[in-house]
């Protein structure tokens, strides 16, 4: 079975506080519409949730480049390897199921940072999961697949 800790987590901050501004937190509570507060949740639209593997920042690293965690959009950073797993899987984070999407393959604003940049993570730039339930997940949670699609 795979099994990891949470490193980090993101929320992108709602129009009434800094537009936009992606913020490190210690933990934050989701349902299938998102995470609660966050400027994207309930908005009408689908909008699954990014978790990224510790892998692609290695990626990264091991081409020399450097960059803040949260670069790639994520709001789930993890120390696990997820990039195996297939639409339908779950992952358990916490006490939260999460399923997932299939694979985040939007590059495009990644070539500002570095023009290589999409092209080394290709594959590696993470998952789009959804919340199965509503529920609250922390930095350190444990994480482990639970089905494998």
């Amino acid at each position: 079975m795979t099994e990891g800790k949470v490193l980090s987590l993101f929320v992108t901050m709602p129009d009434m506080m800094r537009a936009g501004h992606r913020m490190k937190c210690e933990d934050f509570d989701c349902d299938e519409n998102g995470i609660v507060g966050s400027r994207d949740y309930d908005n009408g639209e689908v909008k699954p949730m990014v978790l990224v593997s510790k892998k692609s920042y290695d990626i990264i690293e091991d081409a020399e480049l450097v960059f803040e965690r949260g670069l790639l959009m994520e709001d789930i950073y993890v120390d696990v390897d997820l990039y195996h797993l297939n639409k339908g899987s779950v992952i358990e984070i916490g006490e939260m199921l999460f399923e997932v999407n299939g694979p985040c393959e939007d590059y495009r604003y990644l070539y500002a940072f570095a023009p290589e940049l999409p092209a080394l993570i290709k594959g590696k730039r993470g998952l789009f999961v959804t919340p199965l339930e509503y529920g609250g997940i922390a930095v350190g949670n444990d994480v482990k697949v639970v089905k494998e699609v």
